[in-house]
């Protein structure tokens, strides 16, 4: 890990998807790097540290099943997350909590990938956000 690079901050609590986004971010978004965090309590930890400071964070599924809300609202709340963009990943996209999450202040709410085609997708368009939102 290369500490004068940008990074992005996963959270996912799966090794096999850490390796998966590795693989996608060294082969479509290398000037990023990729921190791994198996809860958004060890992420909080480290942020408390003061040692991550993310431009932009994905939330794979850490969080207890209808609570999805409450996190995101805490995340966005955090002083390391308040410049970073926020990608909300599910097996399914339903309307009523991608709404939600969108009202409340995720930059997006995306299907999680599960081919290579699908994560160059999804990177691309966490790139974009972090472009468009360094912009402003």
């Amino acid at each position: 890990m290369n500490d004068t690079k940008p990074w992005v901050d996963l959270l996912d609590e799966d090794e096999d998807d850490y390796l998966f986004w590795q693989y996608g971010f060294n082969s479509w978004g290398s000037h990023l790097d990729l921190r791994w965090f198996t809860s958004v309590h060890a992420f909080l930890s480290e942020a408390a540290l003061g040692k991550t400071n993310p431009v932009a964070l994905v939330l794979d599924g850490v969080v207890p099943r209808g609570e999805e809300t409450k996190w995101l609202s805490t995340m966005l709340l955090h002083p390391s997350c308040q410049q970073a963009c926020l990608t909300m990943l599910s097996a399914q996209i339903e309307e009523l909590p991608h709404e939600r999450y969108m009202r409340i202040g995720a930059t997006d709410h995306l299907i999680k990938p599960v081919s290579s085609n699908d994560l160059n997708v999804l990177i691309s368009t966490v790139v974009g956000h972090i472009e468009a939102h360094q912009q402003h």
